[in-house]
């Protein structure tokens, strides 16, 4: 008995042992189970968002835009763009054509998704044929499985022929793409003028002082003194070390002897040939070219020769043959030349341009080479200085102690925002100026062109309008340029009412005080290059006899509409824009439409988010970030 109660106390011990491994399996599982494929993000319909498809996709979106703004964006920065919100609302919108797939019975066979996936490039092996390994690696890769991608493909064929079906019977009406192009293809001519200051009658009124007092408290940016930082600073540059340095005549002729070809090039000749039979018909040929019977481009036609075949280029003497030079050569006039034997043939040459040969001798060009030269070898000795400044300024010297020790040149600049000159043409230099504190002495940094600085900033002076009395004159030029602008305009509305088509006048009634031109064939997306772009809406805003007045930074332009031309829709050109138009406004059309019917399928199909499930994805999307 005691052994039989023993053998069944220890099966009990085994079955409660089994109980709580099965319990802690059964807990780990879940535990698994709740990471990976769990509830959906939204319900559209019969078909689920699921999660797997929006963590995917945002990882993807979060990766595309990183890769676009050059720095991997974090979680927080893409909810604040609202990716989140942009990968939801396209999964909803093809879950919602999944759902209607399935309201109607759409779907697609097995053929479709096996031609999909065996034309797919991706899924290729070495063979360039379809690699069940490739894909089988490639869908793991993606976090998919074989069916769920399959599924996917189905879903996207499903989709698109529901989208065929809305879209086939779009058909913008002729009448629409004519209106479009009525008004973008209607053409206008008209004359204008540019009134200028000696337009004006009389001169130009002296100022008194409250106008210029006025002028300069309503401009005051134009007497406004920016920002400005004092600075010390040292440098070396190139052409400062090259003003230094030795160059051998050696060096110099070798540098030359390298680059002779440069400084040492053959006369040529652009010129065309083309080659006759015999000397008979060669001489014939030039006859008739003389006579006026054809031109240089007619014989070659009647030969059969394309520009390609009788083009040569540009030639040197020695590229033609003696005989053919010795007449091509001969002079740099533009015409017919030969006949000419040559050895394919006699051949008449035409000779479109002449470059004369260029012989630079070596004085003319020492003194560059020189300096080349030079500012290469500077470069060896601003690295050396450039290690002792190093050092210098680790042991805490001065800009001025550096200056004494050194071969850097010590100076000031007042810098002010916007200033480019001097030093203040090195982009680093500025840069620099503006991240430095004053009195902070700052390391040796290398300027463009291979030189080095350091500075300093001493002091800042904000930006401060500059009292009257030292800007003067800087106002009464302003003035005065204002009071001319105003007469200028004043004096074109004058011209404009008296040519005022209730007075039977015409810009060209002015034609001597004023300098008249024309614009023709003018369409509303044409420029003028001499005139503002506000002037094409003026002008088409006119109607024909009538005139306006533009003003523009140099005054003001009058124009007079002459012509309007309505779009031709029966010319050959303007039928191919039609149908191009027509085409595209189809598509567009097309495009809207299904955006709409999208958008139609989602309010009817009254999708549900699971909020809680897409905060924890995004969790996890941080937490795999960190």
């Amino acid at each position: 008995m005691s052994a039989k109660k023993s053998k069944i106390s220890k099966i009990f011990f085994f079955f409660v042992l089994m109980l709580a491994v099965l319990a802690m399996v059964g807990f780990g599982l879940t535990g698994i189970f709740s990471q990976s494929i769990s509830a959906s993000v939204a319900t559209v319909g019969k078909v689920d968002v699921s999660a797997d498809d929006y963590f995917r996709s945002i990882q993807n979106e979060i990766s595309s835009v990183s890769q676009q703004f050059g720095t991997q964006l974090t979680i927080d920065q893409a909810l604040l763009f609202g990716l989140d919100r942009s990968v939801l609302q396209r999964l909803i919108t093809q879950a919602a054509y999944e759902n209607e797939a399935q309201r109607l019975g759409v779907s697609v066979g097995d053929e479709t998704v096996k031609n999909a996936l065996l034309s797919n490039p991706g899924f290729q092996g070495l063979t360039g044929t379809f690699d069940e390994d490739v894909y089988k690696d490639s869908i793991d890769r993606s976090g998919m499985t074989p069916s769920q991608y399959e599924a996917l493909i189905r879903a996207d064929s499903s989709q698109l022929l529901i989208q065929a079906a809305v879209s086939a019977g779009v058909n913008l009406p002729e009448e629409a793409a004519l209106a479009i192009f009525d008004y973008i293809g209607e053409s206008r001519g008209f004359t204008y003028a540019r009134v200028g200051a000696n337009n004006i009658a009389g001169a130009i009124p002296a100022p008194t002082d409250s106008e210029l007092a006025a002028y300069y408290s309503a401009n005051p940016e134009a007497f406004t003194q920016p920002l400005t930082r004092q600075i010390t600073y040292v440098s070396l540059t190139p052409e400062m070390v090259a003003e230094t340095l030795e160059i051998s005549e050696e060096r110099i002729a070798a540098l030359y002897e390298e680059r002779s070809t440069e400084y040492n090039t053959p006369a040529k000749r652009f010129v065309e040939r083309i080659v006759l039979g015999s000397q008979a018909e060669a001489t014939a040929a030039r006859d008739g070219i003389d006579a006026g019977d054809m031109t240089f481009e007619q014989l070659a036609d009647t030969r059969g020769l394309t520009l390609a075949d009788i083009d040569l280029g540009d030639v040197t003497a020695r590229d033609v043959g003696a005989a053919a030079a010795e007449v091509l050569f001969a002079s740099e006039e533009p015409g017919i030349y030969g006949p000419v034997d040559t050895n394919i043939g006699p051949a008449i040459f035409r000779m479109n341009a002449a470059i004369s040969a260029l012989s630079i001798p070596l004085e003319e060009v020492q003194d560059d080479l020189r300096r080349e030269l030079a500012i290469e070898d500077a470069s060896f000795r601003i690295a050396d200085v450039a290690d002792a400044v190093i050092d210098l300024i680790a042991g805490g010297a001065s800009l001025e102690e550096v200056a004494d020790e050194t071969d850097m040149q010590l100076d000031t600049i007042d810098l002010a925002e916007g200033q480019a000159d001097g030093i203040a043409a090195y982009a680093a230099f500025r840069e620099e100026a503006s991240a430095s504190e004053i009195g902070e002495e700052r390391d040796i940094l290398d300027l463009e062109d291979g030189g080095v600085f350091a500075l300093r900033v001493d002091g800042i002076t904000e930006s401060f309008v500059k009292p009257m009395s030292d800007v003067t004159q800087a106002v009464l030029d302003g003035q005065q340029n204002a009071k001319t602008h105003e007469l200028m305009l004043a004096r074109a509305e004058q011209i404009v009412k008296a040519i005022g088509v209730s007075n039977g006048g015409s810009l060209s009634d002015f034609g001597g005080s004023l300098l008249l031109e024309d614009a023709t064939e003018v369409t509303r997306t044409s420029t003028i290059p001499d005139l503002p772009p506000s002037v094409i809406e003026k002008v088409f805003a006119l109607e024909i006899g009538n005139a306006t007045v533009i003003e523009d930074v140099y005054g003001a332009v009058i124009i007079e509409l002459n012509s309007v031309a309505p779009f031709d829709p029966e010319s050959d050109q303007s039928a191919a824009i039609l149908e191009q138009v027509n085409a595209q406004q189809t598509q567009q059309v097309a495009q809207d439409l299904l955006a709409y019917f999208g958008a139609a399928l989602v309010t009817t199909s009254q999708p549900t988010l699971n909020q809680a499930r897409i905060d924890s994805l995004h969790q996890q999307l941080n937490y795999s970030a960190n």
